[in-house]
């Protein structure tokens, strides 16, 4: 592993094997290593089968596991591969802070039954600069979120009434989520870099559809689809929908309302208030079994923004005007970054620790817009410099040229 010296405490466990080479002594942190391993190892999985499965000899590895003996970083990732266990983990018994799990948002394909994500290896590029620009702005991994309530209700207490009017803000403040906005992508995703959160979407004018988004992504943290050993798995999108269904539309909520005399109006409003669409709000009448009117039923077979539009009005809703449709959709369909990201990485590129390319890249603007100190590579230029300091005339110089200069012409 490259960046390791002899003063690292880790070059006792990663580095050349004739370094690792000792008379026998014991190490605790070879020790550490060696109980890491073994806590990882599958019940009933014997020495002999792990180093066959690693291509160690089984008394290398009895030797290493007890301390006598160091690991090469070849032999580590080998059984870090094997156990299906972080490399990072084994070292140093931390979790590593630029670790990437994923979660995608899976649609139905009916035709097949299952949930897919076709567009995941064109995303994957995407994600990855993402996941460069917090390691560029935090070399020492970000800082981490706490956890989240696994209660929905409770997730949204603590985001406040009416907290669709600024979602993104919302989180993050009060969750400590980052929530990222970005064009190209195909679908929506949830990652935990080191030990924080972060929601990435993709930008579109479909504000409703973002919501539940967001709210989809939450879950997966909420309820633990990323502290595993492995990335979240596609069984996990039914539970994060579920709790996505009682965070923006609580069942509370629902059976408060007299579905039997709303009027279209009262939906269109409904639908305002919770940032969801109709179709949604269908899925959730249906799974709670509300009956309702006809013209809630005709309300719902519209599309939510023609829904809303036609009943936006400064005076009579709760919606206000169209405009206001307008901002929403504006706001979902713009690129962004939170704004800590943003000044750590302006902090660094000022200081001149990273390119400014990281920068450039977030804040989606030509390189060359970046303010960012130079090195100073001219040699010639610094030459010429100190010559001239070295010619200026000195105090006593210039008091004698402006007595000789000041004198009356004769």
């Amino acid at each position: 592993m490259p960046g390791i010296t002899a003063s690292d405490p880790t070059q006792k466990v990663l580095g050349n094997s004739q370094y690792l080479r000792y008379t026998g002594r014991m190490d605790e942190e070879l020790l550490a290593v060696g109980d890491r391993i073994r806590s990882r190892m599958p019940s009933g999985m014997s020495q002999r089968q792990l180093a066959e499965r690693v291509s160690m000899k089984t008394d290398a590895l009895s030797r290493a596991l007890n301390g006598q003996r160091g690991f090469s970083s070849v032999e580590l990732a080998r059984i870090a591969d094997e156990l299906d266990t972080e490399l990072y983990w084994l070292v140093t018994g931390e979790p590593d802070p630029h670790r990437v799990r994923i979660a995608a948002r899976h649609s139905w394909d009916a035709s097949q039954r299952i949930r897919i994500n076709p567009g995941r290896r064109r995303d994957d590029e995407l994600l990855q600069r993402v996941a460069e620009v917090y390691e560029a702005a935090f070399p020492e991994g970000p800082s981490p979120s706490a956890p989240l309530p696994d209660s929905a209700s409770v997730m949204r207490e603590m985001l406040g009434e009416h907290f669709v009017r600024n979602y993104d803000e919302v989180v993050e403040n009060r969750l400590r989520v980052d929530v990222v906005r970005l064009p190209m992508l195909s679908t929506d995703y949830s990652l935990s870099i080191g030990s924080r959160a972060v929601v990435i979407l993709a930008t579109t004018p479909y504000w409703f559809r973002s919501n539940w988004s967001l709210a989809h992504e939450l879950a997966h943290f909420a309820l633990g689809h990323h502290s595993g050993e492995t990335d979240p798995k596609k069984s996990d999108e039914t539970p994060a929908d579920l709790f996505a269904a009682e965070l923006l539309l609580p069942e509370n909520l629902i059976t408060q309302q007299d579905w039997r005399r709303m009027s279209e109006r009262d939906v269109a409003e409904l639908l305002w208030r919770t940032g969801v669409s109709t179709m949604a709000l269908k899925n959730r009448l249906t799974s709670l079994g509300v009956q309702v009117s006809a013209e809630v039923v005709a309300a719902l077979t519209q599309t939510t923004p023609s829904l809303i539009r036609a009943n936006a009005n400064e005076t009579r809703t709760a919606i206000g005007g169209t405009i206001q449709l307008t901002v929403r959709q504006q706001q979902s369909a713009t690129r962004m970054f939170p704004s800590a990201l943003v000044d750590a990485l302006q902090c660094r590129v000022e200081s001149g620790a990273i390119s400014p390319e990281y920068l450039a890249w977030v804040l989606d603007v030509p390189v060359d817009d970046i303010d960012f100190p130079e090195p100073d590579d001219d040699s010639e230029f610094d030459d010429a410099y100190e010559r001239v300091l070295a010619a200026r005339p000195s105090h006593a110089d210039l008091e004698e040229w402006l007595t000789t200069n000041s004198q009356p012409t004769q």
